[in-house]
């Protein structure tokens, strides 16, 4: 049953792929069931849930969730791919980093705030600015339209006097992109639309100095906050 695991997930992740794996034909034997409860065991979770979830997926009622689910899980993996870049830790401090957990309408206030918030040492100054991360499998005729979201997430931005980056990620895998694209918020107008063909001089290829001599350069055109 698990054949195929997929790579560094969170437990709730685990748990949907376990329970689907174990409903894949449809039927849950004995055997499968005795292999579910081990696994709940082992991470301290109540064997009826994952009962449960598995039976949800052989009587084929999660295929609502599932595509919810999925986008889920790609838009953390490229957070993560974003964080990674961060890994010099003489230039970059992750100060937050935001989940969107929401059960029955409840969510923390952060939530409303962008993905990361990041202090970055440019030199002898030192920057906030924060980054909400974003991954498409592709352009959208040559376009990526952004939520409602951004405006807002520009606003709190504006009023925190520091600025905000879209990180797009395009095709590939969201641990992988194509195309990687830094804009600042500021180039977008509040049609919320990111223009391929407009937007080419904010590629780069990721890696933790090309971050940080991208940033650098866009400061160096602004005011540095000194602090």
């Amino acid at each position: 049953m698990l054949d195929n695991t997929p790579e560094s997930i969170s437990i709730e992740e685990a748990s949907l792929w376990v329970a689907k794996m174990a409903a894949k034909d449809g039927l849950i034997t004995n055997n499968e069931r005795g292999l579910l409860k081990s696994f709940a065991q082992s991470f301290n979770i109540d064997p009826e849930h994952i009962y449960c979830l598995a039976e949800t997926f052989c009587r084929k009622e999660a295929q609502e969730v599932l595509p919810a689910n999925a986008n889920e899980i790609k838009g953390r993996r490229f957070e993560e791919f974003v964080v990674s870049l961060l890994c010099d830790k003489t230039k970059f401090r992750l100060l937050a980093w935001r989940s969107d957990k929401i059960y029955q309408n409840i969510y923390a206030q952060e939530n409303l705030y962008p993905d990361l918030h990041i202090k970055h040492q440019l030199g002898h100054a030192t920057v906030e600015y924060f980054i909400e991360c974003k991954y498409r499998s592709s352009w959208n005729k040559g376009v990526i339209d952004l939520s409602e979201q951004f405006l807002r997430y520009r606003s709190l931005a504006k009023s925190h006097n520091c600025e905000l980056f879209i990180a797009l990620g395009i095709g590939g895998s969201p641990s992988a992109p194509d195309e990687f694209l830094l804009i600042p918020a500021r180039m977008i107008g509040y049609n919320k639309r990111i223009e391929q063909q407009r937007f080419l001089p904010c590629r780069l290829v990721p890696t933790p100095t090309n971050l940080h001599h991208y940033i650098n350069n866009y400061y160096s055109k602004r005011v540095l906050n000194h602090s």
